[in-house]
């Protein structure tokens, strides 16, 4: 009887050690295959974030490219309209003047004709250079406006700061000839300048308009001057200046 008992205890823990084994193996598999769970889930999340951030540059790149012209590599008519717009609403917010200069360069119909759409090309690039490197603020920026016209964009600027810079710029420009090749080319710029604290009623087309009536007198009495929206010249209609 004492045998059996013997055996039987015996038995009983082999059982038990058996069970605290498999049991120890268990937890250990489970500690492992967790473990290796989460740095799977780290990884992943890691190679997500990755992924989101590579495709977020892609798109901020795209986004940028939209908003950059082509030809001159400044901002582009589509990059003036909502930036014109932002900062009409910011000078209505912070009650600051809200500066715009539009800027032509004369008679470029006559440098493609005489030069070739080449030399009419280089010399926007060129001027897109120079209109740039003349601004003074970071929070200043130039746009091709459309064709051989810049626009120039000035928060925070007085009429006569924006006429001040205006002159500077159209200066250099017309005593410094153009380089295109072998061709040194005398080009010459009209301005208009226009410059307000935004109110309730302000809107783009109240400073382009401004602007453009102060460029269209700048042609008006000789080209390669600056005007701005409060100049005052005899009345004629458009259709009487000549081109460019």
């Amino acid at each position: 009887m004492n045998d059996i008992l013997w055996l039987i205890g015996g038995a009983s823990a082999g059982v038990l050690l058996t069970t605290v084994v498999v049991a120890w193996h268990w937890r250990r598999w489970q500690r492992q295959y967790t473990e290796q769970l989460e740095a799977s889930t780290q990884i992943q999340q890691l190679e997500l974030q990755i992924a989101l951030d590579e495709l977020a540059e892609k798109n901020r790149l795209l986004e940028q490219q939209s908003m950059l012209d082509t030809l001159s590599g400044i901002f582009n008519r589509a990059c003036f309209d909502k930036r014109l717009q932002n900062e009409l609403n910011r000078s209505r917010r912070e009650k600051t003047c809200l500066g715009l200069v539009l800027v032509d360069i004369d008679h470029f119909k006559k440098i493609n004709d005489t030069h070739g759409h080449l030399a009419g090309d280089a010399a926007i690039q060129q001027i897109a250079s120079e209109l740039s490197a003349g601004l003074k603020r970071s929070s200043d920026a130039v746009f091709r406006y459309g064709g051989e016209e810049f626009a120039m964009l000035l928060p925070g600027t007085s009429l006569a700061g924006c006429i001040e810079l205006a002159e500077d710029i159209r200066q250099k420009i017309g005593s410094t000839p153009l380089q295109i090749g072998s061709l040194s080319l005398t080009v010459t710029l009209s301005a208009g300048c226009y410059a307000a604290v935004a109110d309730a009623h302000s809107c783009s087309n109240d400073y382009i308009a401004a602007a453009d009536s102060a460029l269209y007198q700048a042609k008006y009495l000789g080209r390669n001057r600056t005007a701005s929206a409060n100049a005052i010249v005899t009345p004629i209609s458009k259709g009487s200046l000549n081109e460019n």
